[in-house]
């Protein structure tokens, strides 16, 4: 499956700290989607889940054909009114560059749901989509305002720039 966008960032909408992948999952079943409609699903402690499979189509987005060109990672919390975990962010920031690596799928396709053409969604948030931005203009979390410490991000900058320099091998 070839992918035009790496994935679409999303938010649970719901309480950060105690939202489950399978409360989720629960409510989507519900509403006759089969499966939670997330190909991700980022708890606040960082655990990666996932939810359908890769080759999966999403149930995460409609406009602009969305579910059938992206992969859907889904974040617990209202980033209306909360801010990400820095475990998600570390979580996010690695599954995010394990996708586009292997999709071959540029930064400026990394996007929120919000900002797919046609969305007319708050999703996934003020704080999570101003930290898409500044993860698509090169920049670290703690300049969107995010980590409480400089030393993640100078650890995530190290990272990005390690894994840049094995792309290059």
């Amino acid at each position: 499956m070839t992918y035009k966008a790496s994935d679409t960032e999303h938010h649970s909408a719901t309480a950060r700290d105690t939202t489950t992948f399978e409360a989720v999952k629960r409510y989507h079943v519900s509403k006759g989607w089969g499966d939670i409609g997330y190909h991700y699903f980022i708890t606040a402690d960082g655990q990666i889940q996932q939810g359908r499979d890769e080759n999966i189509v999403g149930a995460q987005c409609q406009a602009d054909g969305m579910n059938f060109k992206s992969l859907g990672i889904c974040l617990t919390g209202n980033f209306d009114t909360e801010t990400p975990t820095v475990e998600q962010l570390t979580s996010l920031i690695n599954l995010i560059r394990t996708l586009m690596a292997k999709y071959n799928v540029p930064k400026e396709n990394v996007i929120g749901h919000g900002q797919v053409r046609g969305s007319s969604t708050a999703c996934p948030g003020n704080v999570l989509r101003q930290w898409v931005d500044k993860f698509k203009a090169g920049q670290g979390p703690s300049e969107a305002g995010l980590t409480p410490s400089p030393a993640v991000d100078q650890v995530i900058l190290l990272l990005e720039q390690a894994i840049d320099k094995l792309k290059q091998l």
